[in-house]
This record gives C-alpha cells, sequence and structure tokens, in this order.
C-alpha cells in the first residue's frame, strides 16, 4: 500500500441462499483486493483499495446493483 491509496471496507447483506453467487460477483469487480463469506448480520465482507474515495464509491455502487444484495455498509480508513 503506498501513499494516495484509498481503502474502504464494504459488509454486504444479500438474498438468503444467494451468498456463493453475490460473493463471486463481487470478487470479479474492480478494485475489490478481499473478499470472504461471513456469519453474522453480513453475508460477504470485502476490501476495496481505489486511488480516490470517489472510486471507492463508484466500486460500492457498482456491488449495489448485483443481483441479490439487499444493503451495504461502507468503512473508510483514515
Amino acid at each position: 500500500m503506498g501513499l494516495g491509496v484509498a481503502i474502504g471496507y464494504v459488509a454486504i447483506h444479500c438474498d438468503m441462499g444467494r451468498e456463493l453467487e453475490t460473493y463471486e460477483r463481487i470478487v470479479g469487480t474492480r478494485h475489490v483486493k478481499e473478499a470472504s463469506i461471513v456469519m453474522g448480520l453480513y453475508d460477504i465482507v470485502c476490501k476495496i483499495e481505489a486511488a480516490t474515495e470517489k472510486e471507492i464509491e463508484r466500486t460500492v455502487m457498482q456491488i449495489r446493483k448485483i443481483p441479490y444484495v439487499k444493503t451495504t455498509m461502507t468503512l473508510l480508513v483514515l
């Protein structure tokens, strides 16, 4: 990680039974560096690295358009 890198973590809630299919779409999204299926309130957590926070925002908007994604929560690293 160098200077000028924006990092965000996104927790994703998706339709029950569609976790793997949603995960596969998320890992193929530009700027997503890692993703995991998790248990709890959210189903998937991913790490986004981009040049700017605006690019992170655009990436989150792409994730929100993936079929079966219900809600997201984004945490920006300071």
